[in-house]
């Protein structure tokens, strides 16, 4: 067996061994033979980034291991790779992929697999040996599924760890423990014949900042503005975060007109002032929030409530929306 086989089958015990997330990131952003190397992700529901990062601060809190919404974005070819890849660096093609390279010859590109899809990359570059020297693209496709397994296995454990119940990026309940929530305030207010309002704050034009300074700035500035939003929420209401840019707060026991003075303190403390973005940018942000309120029968099913007064309450959020947002909308009954 070579030295190129050898450092290789080295390499993939010690993914398979690592511990931790932390220490399996680690080890991953070096290639068998030393070079560095950089682990790109597709991220599209912005879920892995915050389960991989955990608390760092963002952006560049993980040297080599990156996110983007898309492949596709950088390179459509990219989503039709299944095999490994080896060659000359070419500005036209690889520039994208190594931004910040200079005097680079030769790149590896290995497809990230996850039944029939490519969720990602591995990718080296360097100015003299060709990474991988001496392994064939057969090794190097067993490498990436070994890749794709230690990454799998720590997600799931982050997740576990997490209850599936907490949003790991602003530390919010999740849309999972949001429905449950919201089922049980339903069935309170139907035994005691009272209401339960639906609040939904979205924030207003997050994508264009995010194509701006990228989703590292996007992700500071949501965990900024739900650290503003539940600095207002009442310690009787329930606040989860629904989407990848908006919130929800559940008010038991309240009319909808009753959530109007909720939603001016919310947009009062959000344009208090601008949100940090890190970089010593900062940005002044807005929201926009649609109410809407029920008061359940007895016998109805819980489960059209809850998701009827959540469409209720995005329908008046899409109203406040329409009309520029920065405001509120209720719902008529």
């Amino acid at each position: 067996m070579g030295e190129p086989v050898e450092l290789l089958l080295a390499w993939e015990r010690g993914l398979l061994q690592a511990e931790s997330l932390d220490q399996w990131l680690e080890r991953v952003v070096t290639t068998p033979d030393g070079a560095s190397a950089a682990l790109l992700l597709a991220d599209a529901t912005h879920e892995m980034r915050p389960l991989v990062l955990g608390n760092r601060d963002t952006p560049g809190a993980m040297p080599g291991v990156n996110f983007v919404p898309s492949l596709a974005g950088l390179a459509p070819q990219l989503l039709a790779m299944r095999t490994a890849w080896r060659g000359e660096y070419h500005l036209a093609d690889h520039a994208l992929l190594f931004p910040s390279a200079a005097g680079l010859r030769f790149v590896a590109i290995l497809p990230l697999c996850r039944v029939g899809q490519v969720i990602g990359l591995y990718m080296a570059a360097t100015a003299e040996a060709a990474p991988f020297a001496g392994l064939d693209a057969a090794l190097l496709d067993h490498a990436a599924d070994v890749i794709v397994a230690g990454l799998d296995r720590h997600l799931d454990r982050a997740r576990v760890l997490r209850g599936g119940l907490v949003d790991p990026l602003t530390g919010w309940n999740s849309p999972r423990y949001l429905q449950a929530r919201l089922r049980e305030e339903l069935a309170r207010a139907q035994r005691e014949r009272s209401s339960v309002t639906c609040l939904v704050a979205d924030v207003d034009r997050l994508q264009a900042l995010n194509d701006e300074l990228g989703y590292g700035a996007g992700d500071r500035a949501l965990q900024e503005l739900a650290a503003r939003i539940e600095s207002q929420v009442r310690a009787s209401d329930a606040a989860a975060r629904a989407g990848s840019d908006s919130f929800v707060v559940i008010l038991p026991a309240t009319e909808a007109v009753l959530a109007a003075p909720l939603a001016e303190r919310i947009l009062a403390a959000v344009r208090s002032g601008p949100v940090e973005m890190g970089g010593g940018e900062r940005r002044d942000l807005r929201l926009s929030i649609g109410i809407a309120g029920c008061r359940p029968q007895p016998g109805q099913d819980r489960k059209i409530l809850a998701d009827q007064l959540i469409a209720d309450a995005i329908a008046a959020l899409h109203r406040a929306k329409q009309a520029g947002g920065d405001r509120y909308e209720i719902q008529p009954a």
